[in-house]
């Protein structure tokens, strides 16, 4: 059914039989036996015709886009078996939001490296901006990112957890023995971000208009620097419930009025990237967050 698959999907996006055959190299006769025989397995109709011309039935239509998915998933499976076969290494190159989860990764990451001897796994760190440039233009195979931009339909969106946000600070802090801390108690404190110069405008402005703190910022380059600027009680740091509280620190929960404020983590990579590995990644991934 794999090649009548694709005999059928490109029927349906070249609209003729005549163009499907040149494109997959078989005669037009030969594109719409298969295609006849594809319906008679289904037992359905998935091209009514019309003499030369045709139109998709409903059923036809649902079919080409399942099938365009199981045949990319299938010419993935394809290239992976036949690499490790030549014993060639394949590569996953993976972005991870500043501070998330460490534990999480670091556990996925073993179970993933375990499973998957051949590939070559490398991680990376950054900001939002920072990882959707480098996914967005193919030096990163995927990015565990929270969701800052409205979700696009030329990339695989797997969501992957609500995750509550807490604040890192002093235990000391007059606010530290609350039960939770609102963006609004917390305006006359430093908040800590981790974020590159050239993102720093880009970064406040995310938890300012987005996140509704109204805090100062005090930027620092990576998330040990975070930790230590908390615990010498210089600002506070946003993380979420994973972070150590080491060094005099304790994690309080962030609400927002009545409500702890969370934010969506999704599992991103561009759609003409597609790959079991992205997808086995992920999957091992959002087991961890149970």
């Amino acid at each position: 059914m794999y090649r009548q698959m694709r005999y059928y999907i490109s029927v349906v996006e070249t609209g003729s039989f005549f163009e499907a055959g040149e494109a997959c190299h078989i005669s037009q006769s030969a594109v719409s036996q298969q295609i006849k025989t594809l319906e008679e397995e289904l037992q359905v109709q998935l091209l009514e015709r019309h003499g030369r011309k045709f139109t998709v039935t409903p059923a036809g239509q649902y079919f080409y886009e399942q099938a365009k998915r199981q045949v990319s998933s299938l010419d993935s499976l394809i290239r992976e078996v036949r690499r490790i076969g030549t014993g060639e290494y394949q590569r996953l190159r993976v972005g991870v939001l500043n501070g998330f989860s460490i534990g999480i990764i670091q556990k996925t990451v073993q179970v993933f490296a375990s499973a998957h001897p051949y590939v070559r796994l490398s991680l990376t760190t950054g900001t939002h901006e920072e990882l959707f440039h480098p996914v967005n233009s193919g030096s990163l195979d995927m990015v565990v990112n929270d969701q800052w931009r409205a979700l696009s339909d030329q990339f695989v969106n797997e969501e992957l957890t609500e995750q509550p946000l807490f604040v890192l600070m002093r235990s000391d802090h007059p606010l530290a023995r609350e039960h939770f801390i609102t963006a609004d108690a917390l305006k006359d404190d430093l908040c800590i971000l981790v974020t590159s110069p050239e993102q720093r405008e880009n970064e406040a402005g995310h938890w300012r208009d987005i996140m509704g703190l109204q805090s100062s910022f005090l930027f620092v380059e990576n998330v040990d620097e975070a930790r230590l600027n908390a615990a010498a009680g210089t600002g506070f740091y946003l993380c979420d419930g994973d972070m150590p509280a080491e060094g005099g620190t304790v994690l309080v929960p962030l609400y927002r009025g009545n409500m702890p404020v969370v934010r969506k983590m999704f599992a991103f990579w561009p759609q003409s990237n597609d790959s079991s590995l992205q997808r086995e990644f992920t999957e091992t991934l959002r087991h961890n967050l149970k």
